[in-house]
């Protein structure tokens, strides 16, 4: 309850803020020069990144008590999506993933694992999508400042995913961290939570699937900077794919924080800040996080309808 009025308050002064400062007029001379053709590509692009996704936990899961095909995989991908409005911005649908994959059925663990994996590849490619380009920038003095301000929570952020990696690429580190959590906690050793971190591991050989999950990422990754080239593109940015490839990377990665409801506020106030640095106005980076939003809506709408076709 104190998380939720948390992120409920966090997302209310940013929403407030955002409202406060932004000249709407500039908005909404902005959203009547948007190029729909270029924003109906975008959408386009977006509604096939779930495909992706999808084949990516086919890998995880199949051949499991688990296995689905992937048509349904990417039916709960856009269910998923509309739950994801109402919940905790990266989590939510994670959450409402694994309860619908997972009703009923053995493997909860396992697959909460299989989610964690396959998140942390995910991150780490957002991450190094982010950071490259935006130190092969060095022109613009200050993306210079920002690219020193934030280096030291980029790489905070390299190692916890390097860790979180390390530790599913080797066996042994998960196999000594339940056993120094059954030896602290002797009570845990006949208990389900036991049960729970023995079963907390991927099914599948690593080795043989981590190449296709790269490919698959990757795939996604390229997509999803697709999608928000065209974006741009629809309100004819002065933006090249280079700059779009580390804002939108980076803006993405800030919304994995489960500190508002679908990212609402946050997204919008960094893009609103980055665009500032490359002299333009803050009410077009507002607006293309709305348009982005709206894109999220689409989602939620299939997603809707799905839940309505499963009762």
């Amino acid at each position: 309850m104190v998380k939720l009025l948390f992120r409920i308050v966090i997302s209310s002064l940013l929403l407030f803020y955002i409202v406060y400062k932004i000249d709407w007029y500039v908005v909404g001379n902005a959203f009547e020069q948007i190029n729909i053709f270029f924003y109906i590509i975008s959408t386009i692009i977006a509604l096939v990144c779930p495909v992706f996704l999808a084949v990516k936990y086919r890998f995880l899961i199949k051949k499991t008590s688990l296995a689905l095909s992937i048509s349904r995989l990417v039916a709960i991908n856009y269910i998923s999506r509309f739950y994801a409005l109402f919940l905790p911005s990266a989590l939510g649908p994670e959450a409402v993933r694994w309860y619908k994959v997972t009703k009923n059925r053995p493997g909860k663990s396992f697959f909460l694992a299989s989610t964690i994996f396959e998140r942390l590849i995910f991150l780490m490619i957002l991450l190094l999508f982010g950071t490259i380009p935006l130190f092969l920038n060095s022109d613009n003095v200050q993306i210079a400042l920002l690219r020193q301000r934030i280096t030291p929570l980029l790489s905070v952020s390299f190692l916890f995913l390097t860790t979180g990696l390390v530790f599913f690429f080797v066996p042994e580190l998960k196999n000594k961290f339940v056993h120094i959590i059954k030896s602290r906690i002797p009570v845990l050793k006949n208990s389900k939570i036991n049960q729970f971190l023995i079963n907390f591991e991927i099914k599948q050989n690593i080795q043989l699937i981590i190449a296709p999950l790269l490919a698959l990422s990757l795939l996604w990754q390229f997509f999803f900077l697709a999608r928000m080239f065209f974006l741009f593109l629809s309100l004819n940015l002065p933006l090249t794919f280079m700059d779009v490839t580390w804002m939108g990377s980076l803006v993405l990665l800030l919304q994995v924080l489960p500190v508002s409801f679908a990212g609402i506020g946050v997204r919008e106030g960094a893009y609103a800040y980055l665009f500032t640095l490359f002299d333009m106005a803050p009410e077009k980076g507002i607006l293309i996080g709305v348009l982005f939003f709206t894109q999220m809506l689409v989602f939620a709408i299939i997603g809707a309808l799905l839940t309505l076709l499963e009762k």
